[in-house]
């Protein structure tokens, strides 16, 4: 299927729908001037360990099943016959990284091309009448389902001009994903007409977003449903594994779909912290308190914190790198950086609890006021980066913690609040 081919390169365009981060922040021109705080607490202490614990084992979607349905819309002619499409069996796939791995038909040609931030992968059978599609990339935007079908959208409309090109509305997935079913009248082998109809999902892993398609003769559909759902469910993801498959960093990832012990769960007066529905749920029920909470990874110099932020109440939260104890050693250390409930950020160091301001609160517009946010806070030497929603907003020059964990932070004022934090990425220097 001549058609085919162009697909795969469309397949590429599809990854350029990811946005590209910039800069919009300046270093701090004023001194940093010493900031006085409540008392520490509640605060839990860093945890290092000798070896990092491994991260939570990935899960395959076990809800989502390829779609018989036709979308409305012209079904296309065309004489002569197509060679039939065969899955006799089914073969693991496996990354080399160990970034994922997916059952395909045994037989099928692999194309590929990557680079340190996209993948792509291709499977056709030998008459080139049928493939499948997956395209993996890495995001820093806090991507909730409506942008999942946004994604999915733009990528099936890149078909729109196709003759005969018809598509269902994109279904929500319970798993959190997106479905669309979509159809257009291709060109087979011997130059034969032919209705293509596809099934396009797309889902997001931490900061790993995979699109999966499937290409099959219409008039094979019914026949070879059930290898396709074979193949959906076998998809399996690490979201741990960096594309770039570099071995210099090491990475943790917790989607909290479960509570593995990681990360402190706590029902006290003043702190309420559980992992449910998803997040992992912080809540400070006294005034004027503020609170930090690392997993269990070992401490490091270099290091990179990334988090989905929903603001609930008056309270900042964010992220925080080289956590450690201070001097005396009921005393904390460490940088962190926040945002608010509107479109404010700011940041300061911590040491021995003395807070110093390196960026008084200021707004941005990369902050999105009342929305899941992600912020990513980077210690590289003597430098300090904070992005939100991939955006770099500001960075600073700083030697008062050389070491230390990556944590998350939250601080309230005069009533109670919280944040719900999802999809954290600790990526560790070597």
């Amino acid at each position: 299927m001549h058609c085919l081919r162009r697909f795969a390169l469309i397949g590429i365009l599809a990854l350029t729908l990811t946005g590209c981060s910039v800069s919009i922040g300046a270093n701090p021109t004023a001194t940093p001037e010493p900031r006085p705080t409540s008392t520490p607490r509640p605060t839990s202490t860093p945890r290092p360990t000798s070896t990092p614990l491994p991260t939570a084992a990935p899960t395959a979607r076990p809800e989502p099943t390829i779609a018989p349905t036709t979308p409305s819309g012209p079904t296309g002619t065309g004489g002569g016959e197509i060679i039939p499409v065969t899955i006799d069996r089914l073969e693991t796939f496996d990354h080399p990284g160990g970034l994922f791995n997916i059952d395909v038909p045994a037989g099928w040609n692999l194309e590929q091309d990557s680079n340190e931030t996209n993948l792509l992968y291709l499977w056709m059978d030998a008459a080139e009448n049928a493939l499948i599609i997956l395209a993996i990339t890495e995001t820093q935007e806090a991507l909730n389902q409506d942008d999942l079908v946004e994604r999915a959208t733009a990528f099936v409309e890149l078909f729109k001009d196709e003759k005969n090109f018809s598509m269902d509305p994109p279904e929500k997935l319970r798993s959190g994903g997106v479905q669309i079913i979509w159809s257009y009248t291709a060109q087979a082998s011997g130059g034969v007409e032919v209705p293509l109809l596809a099934n396009t999902f797309v889902y997001r892993d931490v900061d790993k977003v995979s699109l999966l398609t499937f290409g099959i003769p219409r008039e094979q559909f019914n026949d070879l449903k059930p290898s396709l759902d074979a193949i959906l469910q076998s998809y399996v993801i690490d979201p741990a594994v960096p594309l770039s498959g570099s071995e210099s960093v090491q990475r943790f990832a917790f989607d909290f779909t479960r509570d593995e012990g990681k990360w402190v769960i706590d029902n006290s007066t003043s702190l309420q912290a559980s992992i449910e529905d998803g997040v992992y749920r912080i809540t400070l029920s006294d005034p004027d308190l503020y609170y930090l909470t690392a997993p269990d990874v070992t401490a490091a110099n270099d290091m990179e914190v990334s988090a989905d932020v929903l603001i609930q109440g008056n309270s900042r939260a964010g992220v925080a790198v080289r956590y450690g104890v201070g001097n005396p050693n009921n005393t904390r250390n460490y940088y962190t950086c926040w945002i608010d409930g509107g479109n404010q950020y700011g940041c300061f160091v911590s040491v021995n609890d003395r807070w110093t301001t390196l960026r008084e609160p200021i707004s941005s517009p990369a902050v999105k006021p009342g929305k899941v946010n992600r912020v990513s806070l980077r210690a590289e030497g003597d430098r300090i980066i904070f992005s939100v929603n991939g955006v770099e907003v500001q960075r600073f020059t700083d030697t008062s913690i050389t070491r230390g964990q990556a944590a998350l932070y939250l601080e309230n004022f005069s009533t109670e609040a919280g944040a719900e934090f999802d999809n954290v990425m600790v990526t560790l220097v070597k």
